[in-house]
């Protein structure tokens, strides 16, 4: 991120803190998987390496389970928060914004090393893979042979089909694939014989066929086990929605400044680039678009004013229920600016009333550009009168809480990557609390 804060601010009330700007070069996921050491938690990484932390994807981590309460406040002191789930196994999801890179990370958590669709395949292997990982590249990695193992049991049994990146991988292991280890002695022999003999022949679709017959003979070998597995996992995820949308509700944004300050390019930018689904939602008071009408007209344009304000709000609300992210473009508080025109004494607290509506949203960050440059974005009033607007605003900022400043006057990337970092610390300090 390009904010000088995103790094060093730590929030008030909030024991939760950014990264270190010492070791933020390192970015945040081996700074997370450093402080793992420094707590010493025993931990590797389950698939992809020491390139997985640059590819852009989630990343596996097994932890030893004695050393899980440790882990989980070495991820949160670094910002990252948990998304709740149910019927998940073992398996904790932590997500957390990087900002160094201004990219997503994303940790997968587990104790134990299972398969299937309810992980009801459970190896009991993680303790001793924990006990043969190695060091590469500056983090820790599952033993080659284990990982050949963990990774081919993955394809084959939690997806049933091998991605590009698995099969490259898998190729690079191979030298160190055998019949022995903990992974391998948790099926039976003729199964994993048989597992890399179809894999070293090319036989991908022979593997990815064998997933139920593994699966059936799993559950044949160990009844109880699974079958608790199946029932406990599925009746959780029966209900993991309602349980998570009081902790995933949605949260509101509103964007303020004059035409031309750039709200709409960055409401649009917000909706794709924030982690959770953003709806924009449109609060002007005052559209531009509105043709000239009669005096009646008019007038009832006016009085039905406060109920169309009102029939976007209340959309709002909903979208924040189904866990989204509501990005206001403007807000009443646009009410909040000195009436113009004829017949002030009549429009001031018609304002008011306007600007009164409907509840602050949780955050609202305020576009501030110079009016000379808002004119050459939107061509719309005259630099002098933009100036003006964006000093009243300037005004206004001490009367609107939750109001976070941005330097408009910049690169649409980086006021974007501001932004983003505003709202992220907003909503990791809510569901931290």
């Amino acid at each position: 991120m390009t904010s000088d804060d995103t790094t060093e601010r730590t929030v008030q009330g909030d024991p939760h803190r950014w990264p270190d700007p010492a070791v933020a070069e390192l970015g945040l996921a081996r700074t997370v998987l450093a402080g793992l050491d420094e707590a010493g938690v025993r931990w590797c990484l389950l698939r992809g390496g020491p390139d997985g932390l640059t590819a852009g994807d989630d990343l596996d981590v097994l932890v030893a389970a004695a050393d899980l309460p440790r882990a989980a406040a070495v991820i949160e002191a670094h910002g990252l928060i948990r998304l709740r789930s149910h019927g998940r196994g073992t398996h904790r999801f932590y997500l957390g914004l990087d900002a160094c890179t201004s990219t997503w990370v994303e940790l997968d958590l587990v104790t134990e090393i299972a398969y299937g669709r309810h992980f009801e395949v459970r190896t009991e292997a993680a303790d001793e893979c924990l006990a043969r990982r190695r060091r590469q590249d500056g983090v820790w990695v599952l033993a080659p042979g284990d990982e050949f193992w963990a990774l081919l049991l993955h394809c084959v049994l939690d997806k049933g089909a091998f991605a590009a990146r698995h099969v490259r991988r898998l190729d690079d292991l191979d030298h160190a694939a055998s019949l022995d280890g903990p992974l391998v002695r948790a099926m039976p022999a003729a199964t994993a014989r048989t597992l890399l003999q179809d894999w070293r022949a090319g036989r991908r679709d022979a593997l990815a066929a064998q997933r139920r017959a593994l699966l059936a003979a799993w559950r044949r070998t160990r009844p109880v086990s699974v079958a608790g597995r199946l029932v406990a996992s599925a009746a959780l995820r029966l209900v993991e929605r309602p349980l998570q949308a009081w902790s995933r509700r949605g949260i509101s944004v509103a964007l303020l400044g004059p035409d031309g300050s750039g709200k709409s390019t960055l409401a649009t930018g917000i909706q794709s680039a924030f982690y959770f689904p953003v709806q924009r939602v449109y609060m002007g008071l005052w559209p531009s678009s509105e043709s000239p009408v009669s005096v009646a007209a008019h007038g009832l344009r006016i009085l039905l004013r406060p109920f169309t304000v009102w029939r976007r709000y209340l959309a709002a609300v909903r979208h924040r229920v189904f866990g989204r992210v509501v990005v206001f473009d403007r807000y009443v508080y646009d009410a909040l600016l000195p009436p113009r025109g004829p017949l002030v004494w009549l429009k001031r607290p018609y304002f008011v009333l306007l600007s009164r509506l409907c509840p602050a949203p949780n955050l609202v960050l305020l576009l501030d550009v110079p009016g000379r440059v808002m004119y050459l974005r939107s061509g719309e009033y005259d630099p002098v009168h933009l100036e003006a607007e964006r000093e009243q605003y300037h005004r206004l900022s001490r009367r609107i809480p939750h109001l976070e400043r941005l330097d408009a006057d910049r690169p649409a990337d980086l006021v974007l990557a501001d932004a983003i970092a505003h709202i992220w610390r907003y909503y990791a300090r809510r569901v931290a609390r």
